[in-house]
């Protein structure tokens, strides 16, 4: 395999020929005579200045499914490759995720975050990248014994880890979808915290004030339909009242005459001789 060929399998796969420059260069053959090899014997060295590699006419042309973005539509990173965000257009802060977890989840916070920047990318919403905060650390202090070794404390400490991303430049229902579907496959041992802003036209609050005038003087004109419908309802309370006295009354009456039918057979009972 000669060094051009070499050269172009290196290009194909994204590295240039400053990266081969590094490599050392292939050992001469080993010569039968004692004299040194002459300077145009050598093998040919690469040059660290010579950026691009040779094209010829056999090296297929790149793609343009390569390109960062086909038709409007933003591809994502690939998973080994450093994530690189959407830059915004306009600057309209839509939103902000806010990620923390303690030192044991670390590596789930860094996955969860690369998580969410690379599908924000794959929707096509510009972020900021992952911001890290400040980590705020917590102090506690514990006595070992109430009693003997009462003097005797120990100390804890615990560190949580915070992320911040920003969302530029979005439409609130991709927004919406995109923190649904981080709920979705949320991760144990990070935390999220959403917040959205939502942008409305001018003279919205207009709209809101007539909508509302408007309730209020439906309101004010049917006052007395609803006077009308609490005096019907007045009047089937009083009904309803009255049938239950009138219930009341009447199982009164039965219940009497129960009694006075259970006296009678007594008294009769006892007035009877008894049969021998």
């Amino acid at each position: 395999m000669s060094l051009s060929t070499v050269q172009r399998s290196f290009a194909r796969l994204g590295l240039g020929a400053r990266s081969l420059a590094t490599q050392p260069a292939p050992a001469a053959a080993p010569s039968t005579s004692s004299t040194s090899p002459s300077r145009s014997e050598l093998p040919p060295t690469i040059t660290p200045s010579s950026t691009t590699p040779p094209t010829s006419a056999s090296s297929p042309a790149p793609s343009a499914a390569l390109s960062p973005s086909v038709a409007g539509q933003h591809l994502p990173t690939p998973a080994l490759s450093p994530h690189t965000p959407i830059p915004p257009k306009h600057s309209i802060h839509v939103a902000t995720l806010h990620l923390r977890s303690h030192t044991s989840s670390l590596p789930q916070l860094t996955f969860f975050t690369s998580f969410a920047l690379r599908s924000a990318r794959a929707l096509g919403l510009p972020t900021s990248g992952a911001i890290s905060l400040p980590t705020k650390t917590s102090l506690f202090t514990t006595p070992r014994s109430p009693f003997a070794h009462k003097k005797s404390q120990q100390n804890f400490w615990r560190k949580e880890h915070k992320r911040a991303i920003k969302v530029w430049d979005g439409n609130e229902e991709v927004v919406t979808a995109w923190l649904a579907y981080l709920r979705k496959e949320a991760m144990g041992g990070v935390g999220m915290k959403a917040q959205v802003f939502e942008y409305r036209e001018v003279g919205w609050g207009a709209k809101l004030v007539e909508e509302g005038n408007l309730r209020t003087e439906a309101v004010d004109g049917g006052e007395e339909a609803v006077r009308a419908l609490a005096k019907e309802l007045e009047g089937e309370l009083k009904e309803g009242l009255e049938e239950g006295e009138k219930v009341e009354q009447e199982i009164k009456l039965a219940q009497g005459e129960r009694e006075k039918k259970v006296l009678e057979e007594t008294t009769e009972a006892e007035g009877k001789p008894e049969d021998k």
